[in-house]
């Protein structure tokens, strides 16, 4: 469903009305064919006596029946570390909402932005700031106008007030500590739900090995253990808990913890992660880890004038473009490089095996880059178009009337044309892309909405794999013309 409503408040006022009065006429309608069926309808002895007789027949179903059995699953570690992160981003756009809204109010947002931070000759010049909350500043209220999908956590302004900004070891420290605390409320869960009841002093322990299997031993009563096992392992419990004990017990000792007085042995806070572990926090937490990159530069130059324009008399070539790419280039950073070397190999391959036809491989490179950055030129031009009706709308407003007229959409729940109808994720979405459109600010290109009717968001996998196949089909052409 594409994003549109009134165009003026008079329509909206009529769309109003309209809606009252067809919702009324509705509710009268209804409420007269009730009572027609009503009047209508009449139930003879000898039919209400069968219905009795069949409903006292009928088995009585029990609460247990009813509630749905086995409802507590174990959380995963990437989910809890996903929401710490959610966490410090939060305590990032907070920091710098006030600005971020100011900037909106901008033809320009981005080039307000490099105004206030990278240009001392602007009136809006930040002097009052050092040059490294300049630098940072500039990194992140750039990255907010997209979407905020790469603030770094090392920011130590943002954090000020908590004394250091998070690193990827108290990250991970924290989210075991989540995960210990939900695990032990779904096994308590678990057991009620299926009828255990333990004595208070009762202790056992938990194990569970590369079968993802949970095992409880320690108990006498087997018939006990037996029954908590059964009940524990429902779904992705004994993965989850595997999983969770590897990032716990790290130094080679089995898989296990000890369950006593009802509640699971605490987490140490003050384990020491070594690299391995860290290793294992990486791969279970995904590409979300490096945004705690304690190697993060916000001064660093882009590190290869390459990927500007080569071209000196490229409007590309200003001061204000090198910047902004810089930042491009150091927010993506751990996530690029991360993708990058995990499809370098591809790339040597297919270039190695076509030095005939391509010796340098400049032609494989080229076609490679193109064919991987259609998708999102895609993606880009399928949200306008989603967007296009709701931002003429939005348009035939005066700027700040229209920034108005599109936060009463979504974001003013006593407002007559909130749109009540959408889902609170797909508002702020709307909500988002309306007013990138609104101001020139960089739409993101994460839309489920926006992009249902192409597949949804394109995954950097699937752009990858679209671009090699559209290098070996220049490579094909190449070898053919030959």
């Amino acid at each position: 469903m594409e994003i549109s409503l009134t165009a003026n408040p008079s329509r909206r006022a009529a769309y109003i009305n309209a809606r009252t009065s067809t919702a009324q006429a509705e509710k009268k309608a209804n409420a007269s064919t009730t009572a027609q069926v009503q009047d209508e309808i009449a139930i003879s002895p000898e039919v209400k006596t069968a219905m009795e007789q069949a409903g006292a027949a009928a088995p009585a179903v029990s609460d247990s029946e009813k509630r749905p059995a086995n409802t507590a699953a174990f959380t995963s570690f990437a989910e809890e570390f996903s929401k710490i992160t959610q966490g410090y981003a939060d305590t990032i756009r907070n920091y710098y909402a006030a600005e971020h809204e100011e900037n909106l109010t901008y033809d320009s947002p981005s080039a307000h932005i490099w105004n206030k931070y990278k240009n001392p000759d602007s009136p809006d010049f930040r002097a009052d700031l050092s040059e490294d909350e300049r630098a940072w500043a500039y990194d992140q209220e750039l990255d907010l106008l997209s979407g905020g999908k790469h603030l770094q956590m090392s920011n130590p302004y943002a954090f000020a007030s908590a004394g250091a900004p998070p690193t990827l070891t108290s990250a991970a420290l924290q989210t075991n500590q989540a995960c210990r605390d939900q695990i032990d409320q779904s096994i308590r869960d678990l057991l009620t739900e299926n009828g255990i009841e333990l004595p208070a002093d009762t202790s056992f322990r938990l194990t569970v090995g590369q079968d993802y299997t949970i095992h409880a031993t320690g108990l006498e009563d087997k018939e006990q253990a037996a029954a908590i096992e059964q009940a524990l392992n429902r779904g992705d419990n004994g993965k989850n808990l595997y999983n969770h004990l590897r990032l716990t017990a790290p130094n080679g000792e089995s898989l296990g913890i000890d369950y006593a007085n009802g509640h699971l042995a605490p987490v140490d806070m003050q384990q020491e992660l070594d690299d391995k572990t860290l290793d294992e926090v990486k791969r279970q937490a995904g590409p979300a880890w490096a945004r705690y990159s304690s190697t993060y530069n916000p001064h660093q130059e882009a590190m290869n004038e390459k990927i500007l324009s080569l071209d000196p008399d490229s409007p590309l070539n200003t001061r204000e473009n090198k910047d902004r790419m810089s930042a491009a280039v150091r927010v993506g950073a751990p996530e690029v490089i991360a993708e990058f070397r995990a499809r370098q190999q591809d790339m040597s391959l297919v270039i190695n095996q076509n030095r005939d036809v391509d010796p340098d491989g400049s032609a494989a490179l080229k076609t490679y880059i193109r064919a991987y950055a259609q998708p999102a030129v895609n993606a880009r031009k399928t949200i306008e178009s989603y967007y296009a009706e709701a931002h003429a709308e939005n348009s035939a407003y005066p700027f700040l009337e229209g920034l108005e007229h599109i936060a009463e959409k979504y974001k003013r729940p006593d407002s007559g044309i909130f749109r009540s109808d959408l889902p609170q994720a797909q508002r702020d979405m709307a909500y988002r892309q309306e007013r990138a459109l609104l101001t020139g600010a960089r739409l993101t290109l994460f839309d489920p909405y926006a992009l249902a009717s192409i597949g949804g968001v394109q995954t950097a996998q699937a752009s990858h794999q679209g671009a090699m196949q559209a290098v070996m089909e220049k490579m094909n052409e190449l070898r053919n013309q030959l």
